[in-house]
């Protein structure tokens, strides 16, 4: 019985074996292989070897995205115009001429009274002052941003004093201004008039009181604005950006300076000019007379420079007498100057020098 059982499984495997199931159609695209799988139908879409890729890939390339990435390229490549010289040699006179009078505008007494007339529209909690730093230095110093109660604000810091008009204690001299600032700051007196303020000024102005000689000191940077209407028509008015040192001397006729004497020397630097010219430059201007022993006197020692609207400079140097003492011959000695454009010479240039002397009083226009 058990043989008979074993003899019908054995023959029921074999007839398995012998009949094959039926496969599915592959799908579009798609053909039998080894008539098992389906696979991609490349005859359908042919493909390609690598080499041949990479040589289509290069032939294109030179025909058409090379000649249209240079195209691209041309559009944005900017070809700036050669410079030239904008200015001749008269316009170049007049213009240092013009630099010497701007460096001779700026009065550091009205900066300071400006600052002086704002801040005293204060009160005694707008702004707080700083009493400890004023009795170990004799300085004003405030740092707030608060509104006074009649009106106006205060906001930034300084450190200030404006000793004004005094006369020292051993009587030697008498001061017609002196003053000190440092800081950054917006004040809004009671009227609205704004006082805005960054960098520093320190100044003064004295006469002897003997000899009545008139000795005057400058160092100034930053930028200083008033809109106040006493200050219209002022270079607190303008916009200007400015780095200024200056010390000069005017002697009294006396039996010992026949004809009096006086010496002058500016190192300056200013911008935000409007026109053509915005930007002057006066590096170590020195100039004294023949009375302090100068060799010449027509002639300062230094350069004088204006930068035109397209940001080309123009440089004149001067021979004058590089310090008291210094000698200086003809030709140097002629009141002239070389003027320099990119480092080629241009030409000479002979401005009035009187306008750097020309004073009597102060110095300041």
């Amino acid at each position: 019985m058990r043989n008979r059982v074993a003899i019908i499984g054995l023959s029921m495997w074999m007839g398995g074996c012998q009949q094959e199931a039926e496969r599915a159609d592959c799908k579009p695209g798609f053909v039998r292989a080894q008539e098992r799988w389906c696979v991609f139908d490349e005859s359908l879409f042919p493909m390609q070897s690598e080499d041949e890729e990479m040589a289509e890939s290069g032939a294109a390339g030179d025909s058409t995205d090379g000649q249209s990435d240079s195209e691209d390229t041309e559009e944005y490549v900017y070809e700036a115009e050669e410079p030239a010289v904008k200015l001749t040699l008269a316009e170049i006179e007049r213009a240092v001429e013009d630099a010497i009078l701007l460096v001779r505008w700026i009065d550091p007494g009205k900066m300071h009274d400006a600052y002086d007339d704002s801040e005293s529209y204060g009160d005694d909690y707008c702004p707080r002052y700083d009493e400890e730093y004023f009795e170990e230095r004799d300085t004003y110093h405030w740092r707030d941003a608060c509104t006074v109660g009649a009106g106006g604000s205060f906001s930034g810091f300084v450190y200030s004093n404006y000793w004004g008009d005094y006369t020292t204690d051993n009587g030697s001299y008498d001061y017609a201004g002196h003053g000190s600032f440092r800081g950054s700051a917006r004040v809004i007196d009671g009227r609205g008039n704004t006082f805005i303020a960054a960098g520093n000024s320190t100044y003064w102005e004295r006469k002897h009181y003997q000899y009545e000689d008139r000795t005057f000191s400058q160092n100034m940077f930053g930028n200083f604005r008033s809109d106040h209407p006493r200050y219209y028509g002022t270079w607190l008015a303008e916009d200007l950006n400015v780095s200024l040192v200056h010390t000069s001397t005017k002697y009294s006729h006396r039996a010992d300076r026949i004809g009096g004497g006086f010496y002058v020397y500016w190192d300056a630097s200013i911008s935000g000019i409007v026109g053509e010219i915005n930007s002057v430059r006066l590096t170590d201007i020195y100039m004294y007379s023949e009375d302090e022993g100068s060799m010449c006197e027509i002639e300062p020692a230094g350069s004088i420079s204006i930068r035109d609207s397209e940001g080309n400079w123009y440089e004149t140097e001067f021979d004058g007498p590089k310090y008291q003492g210094a000698g200086a011959f003809p030709p140097d000695c002629d009141s002239c100057g070389r003027v320099f454009w990119r480092g080629e010479l241009l030409g000479e240039i002979c401005p009035d020098f009187t306008l750097l002397t020309d004073w009597e009083e102060r110095p300041w226009l």
